[in-house]
């Protein structure tokens, strides 16, 4: 039986979302909940790796089982075993040519930005203190749509890439950014905002941007990863 999760993380005091020799990740928990579960030992497929401190409303993975466990069932149980920085929102029988990662046809992303200081918070935004122009913000955050070689705003991954839309929102006193793509590179969405940023205190200017989507070089900057969440897998 092939099974979908859709998983919600507070990736704060997890290492990540892979599997690293001697480090507390997301999949090492959710791997080991199916383990104690089963009693097999289990490799799951997920839609996105995600960095240290990055969260997740709603991540995707899947696994073959033999247990004859429904899957309410396994869904309880898992959720009573897995810490509470995990949860498991919902679980469903999928084809056996589902996969997490290569059946997806898109991500949104999420990235929230405080504009001030919160001691509750700061583990889930970008605690933001500088002047900056929001116009600028959201001019510069236009440039990225559209169907580019990202390899200037990733870390190590090369590759096009098409962002579908790139959202501004004002929260109160939040400032939140959806990016919704069919593919990210590495870090991407915390590169594209932390340069947005560059851009809206006037150290970069647009015909910067312009030229590095073009595969030439300029300056980046990298948002920090409390900000950012998987907020939907597309399929």
């Amino acid at each position: 039986m092939n099974i979908k999760l859709v998983i919600e993380y507070d990736g704060t005091n997890f290492y990540g979302f892979e599997i690293q020799t001697g480090k507390r990740t997301v999949r090492g928990e959710i791997e080991s909940a199916i383990f104690r579960l089963t009693g097999e030992k289990i490799k799951i497929c997920s839609a996105s790796r995600t960095d240290k401190g990055v969260h997740a409303l709603a991540q995707v993975v899947n696994f073959n089982t033999s247990s004859v466990l429904s899957l309410e069932k396994i869904r309880k149980a898992m959720n009573a075993i897995l810490p509470d920085e995990i949860y498991i929102k919902d679980a469903v029988r999928v084809e056996d040519s589902f996969h997490a990662r290569y059946s997806a046809r898109g991500k949104i992303y999420l990235y929230r930005v405080l504009i001030g200081r919160s001691p509750l918070r700061r583990d889930y935004v970008w605690e933001y203190r500088f002047l900056f122009d929001m116009d600028s913000l959201m001019e510069g955050a236009s440039l990225f749509c559209g169907r580019y070689d990202f390899r200037m705003f990733a870390r190590r991954d090369e590759g096009i890439c098409n962002i579908r839309r790139f959202d501004i929102s004002k929260q109160e006193d939040e400032i939140h950014f959806e990016v919704e793509g069919d593919r990210f590179l590495h870090k991407q969405v915390r590169i594209m905002i932390g340069t947005l940023f560059l851009l809206a205190r006037c150290k970069i200017d647009k015909e910067t941007i312009i030229k590095m989507l073009e595969g030439g070089k300029g300056m980046i900057a990298l948002a920090p990863a409390s900000g950012l969440y998987l907020k939907e897998v597309i399929y």
